[in-house]
């Protein structure tokens, strides 16, 4: 249930600078064919307060699967509506976004009812990066070794 919660959310964040909402809210957003042309076959990296919350792999014809920080995974489809991309995941409702380009940086902005709130993700990177579904490592739990 933890794992549908978060991508329920998708981990509404604290946005990286005060008026980050306000700078997003005027910038230009992502087209879908160059979305496409983006991630298709490839993972993107979101990161919420610098912490990585998720690799999204997308497979193509719609298909999307995302890794959560717990190792779970949850497939959907993703589609364009109007002007939002939207993602369907498996057990949960429907949830859309604009992608929008900052300072060479994209970023995700969480919409509701259509308008655009303060949950921002940022794409920390597109990579040839498999996700892989299981338990989260357990050398990710442990503490940081020192030199």
């Amino acid at each position: 249930m933890r794992a549908l919660s978060l991508i329920l959310a998708l981990a509404p964040g604290i946005a990286p600078a005060q008026n980050l909402p306000t700078q997003l809210a005027q910038a230009a957003s992502i087209s879908v064919d160059e979305w496409r042309a983006l991630t298709k076959g490839k993972t993107v990296v979101y990161e919420v307060g610098g912490q990585t919350i998720g690799y999204e792999s997308y497979l193509g014809n719609g298909n999307v699967t995302i890794q959560l920080d717990d190792g779970s995974c949850i497939d959907g489809t993703w589609y364009m509506e109007q002007s939002a991309f939207c993602f369907d995941w498996e057990g949960g409702p429907l949830n859309c976004f604009h992608h929008k380009r900052l300072d060479g940086t994209i970023y995700v902005v969480g919409l509701k009812n259509g308008v655009e709130t303060s949950d921002i993700q940022k794409v920390s990177r597109i990579a040839n990066l498999p996700v892989t579904c299981g338990p989260a490592l357990l050398s990710a739990l442990s503490a940081p070794v020192q030199p």
